[in-house]
């Protein structure tokens, strides 16, 4: 019998367990019987946790492509808000907003990637909110808090996705280790069985490279 490996994927524990559960089922006992519904149900145990996890990875990649558009638009604002604020500083040159705001230009808060990214925001809202009372700033504080806001969300969610995605793998990985267990018990309890001919065991087993060949093609 080959025996599969934990860092066999999820197709080669489907072969192999589809395999035993196909060839026991030729079997005329009850143990024959009992092995075969014990893989089946094992096997769409499986399948289902091998789905959800794909279901998952592909949920995370929407809510990471999410996030990324959120932190586009946070960034564009950033950009706007620093042409705002030099409007504003042509309207009352006293004022020097841009420079108050962006004291090393808008780069400091657009350049990080990511969750890191937050953590520059609340300074440059409180430098901001010191200009609130202008109209231009206003509309820029308003602006601004919703793309935060948005960002704040999409990060939230994108983590969550990651985690969804982490725990369905970890349910796919331990179904895979219940369908090794099932076919190390299966194999011991047939060779109990066939004592007098170990060899028949073999049979309902997948052996090592046993693959069919593919056809060259034709025409």
């Amino acid at each position: 019998m080959r025996r599969l490996r934990p860092t066999d994927g999820t197709p080669a524990h489907k072969r192999a367990g589809r395999y035993h559960c196909t060839t026991v089922k030729t079997g005329n006992t009850k143990l024959h019987a009992d092995l075969h519904e014990e893989m089946a149900l094992k096997l769409a145990d499986l399948t289902t946790k091998a789905r959800a996890h794909e279901d998952a990875e592909e949920d995370a990649v929407a809510a990471s492509a999410a996030s990324d558009a959120a932190e586009i638009t946070l960034e564009n604002v950033i950009r706007d808000m620093d042409g705002d604020l030099a409007k504003l500083d042509r309207e009352d040159p006293t004022l020097n907003a841009r420079a108050t705001v962006f004291p090393d230009g808008y780069g400091k808060e657009i350049d990080p990637e990511g969750e890191s990214q937050l953590t520059t925001l609340g300074a440059l809202r409180d430098r901001l909110a010191k200009f609130g009372g202008h109209p231009i700033c206003a509309a820029i504080l308003t602006k601004f808090d919703a793309a935060r806001a948005a960002f704040e969300q999409a990060i939230k969610a994108e983590q969550a996705a990651e985690d969804l995605a982490d725990a369905a793998f970890r349910a796919e990985v331990d179904a895979r280790r219940i369908v090794r267990e099932q076919l190390e018990s299966a194999y011991g309890r047939l060779r109990d069985l066939y004592k007098a001919r170990p060899a028949v065991t073999e049979t309902f087993f997948l052996k090592e490279g046993r693959r069919r060949a593919l056809k060259e093609p034709t025409g």
